[in-house]
């Protein structure tokens, strides 16, 4: 990357935290804190949610997806659209009606305080791997793309589990990225998570969006994409061998269990004023996900054209890590200077944004329902 893209990263991430800091003088008591004092407005909370679902592995992982069997990726990510419009018609008002100040008094008033108290623990030891990993993986993208010089105290290691010589260490990655997330998300509550997200999505958006016509161009035009993916068996199918309807069906109603019931979701929808609201916002995330999802994938179908090109020969190794690089890869090969820089900083905050729901929402069944009692 150019002395521009790091920049551009690095104002991008003090923006984030100038946020938490303006929001942070809106915090009166606990419940400004962990549920925007009930005021958060409904698309402000489906937007939140919809982010909440990102991560680098909406590049890296369904992004390599979309390079290796094309359509398949955009319908499995419309499954989650409709699981949202499931939820928004028979949970999410729920949630609402019950005037609970944190996901966990549910299980208190349901289960008791003994339940809440071992759920809770266990979540936040599971949740902690689980974040755990998706720092790992956004920090092994970011690391990629920093190079250090040998001497420098940022520099990799080159043991195991490092980067390679030469580039940013991953274990400063990791450092960075949690002390970004932990930062913003102590210091300016909830509300913080709501607006960084907001955030962070319209910038995601705009760099996607400005990709893709730059992409069609790279490959010659679209005419030229449909053409040469054409000859991929099934690359434009809605289903594959590993994708199936019943797949599809089973992740159906996954996301409806998810998107129901997973705490940082319940935490958006008893942060809403109305009933209404909570529902109005679980049915944004259906239409962001009916919506968004071939822009997404679009630029790593797109890349999948030009590298390998239509050879269908390559080993399965090569092509999933063929595919968990294209998204860098077509980023570095149509984006100009800064843009890249934007890129990363986009890709590494769609992790950040699911890390700090994570965390406060934690925070807000810690002090409500253990500590405080």
């Amino acid at each position: 990357m150019e002395q521009l893209d790091y920049i551009i990263i690095l104002l991008y991430f003090l923006g984030l935290i100038a946020v938490s800091v303006v929001m942070s003088r809106k915090i009166k008591n606990s419940e400004d804190m962990f549920i925007a004092g009930r005021n958060s407005s409904w698309w402000l909370s489906g937007v939140s949610s919809y982010m909440t679902i990102f991560s680098a592995s909406t590049f890296v992982v369904w992004g390599g997806v979309a390079y290796k069997s094309g359509l398949v990726a955009v319908v499995v990510a419309l499954c989650l659209g409709i699981a949202s419009f499931i939820v928004g018609k028979w949970i999410s008002g729920k949630w609402r009606e019950l005037r609970i100040k944190s996901p966990g008094e549910f299980l208190t008033i349901r289960f008791g305080h003994r339940t809440v108290s071992f759920y809770t623990i266990s979540g936040i030891i599971a949740r902690a791997v689980h974040t755990a990993v998706s720092l790992y993986a956004v920090a092994v993208v970011m690391c990629a793309l920093i190079k250090v010089d040998g001497g420098s105290i940022f520099a990799s290691t080159g043991m195991m589990g490092d980067s390679p010589m030469g580039y940013l260490s991953i274990w400063w990655a990791l450092l960075i990225l949690g002390a970004i997330a932990l930062g913003y998300t102590i210091a300016g509550g909830f509300l913080a998570v709501l607006m960084t997200d907001v955030i962070q999505f319209g910038v995601l958006l705009a760099v996607v969006v400005f990709m893709i016509p730059l992409s069609f161009n790279a490959v010659g035009g679209v005419s030229a994409f449909i053409d040469k993916a054409s000859e991929i068996p099934g690359f434009f199918s809605g289903t594959s061998p590993t994708y199936t309807w019943g797949w599809l069906l089973l992740w159906i109603f996954l996301n409806v269990s998810m998107i129901g019931g997973d705490w940082p979701f319940v935490q958006r929808y008893i942060s809403v004023p109305t009933t209404r609201d909570a529902k109005k916002s679980t049915y944004l995330i259906g239409i962001l996900y009916i919506v968004t999802p071939l822009i997404w994938y679009l630029p790593t179908m797109i890349y999948r054209v030009m590298e390998p090109g239509l050879a269908l020969d390559l080993d399965a190794t090569t092509m999933t890590f063929n595919g968990e690089h294209a998204y860098v890869n077509m980023s570095k090969l149509v984006l100009m200077k800064g843009m890249v820089g934007m890129m990363l900083a986009a890709m590494l905050s769609a992790t950040l944004s699911n890390v700090s729901g994570i965390l406060n929402v934690y925070a807000n069944v810690y002090t409500y329902d253990i500590w405080g009692h």
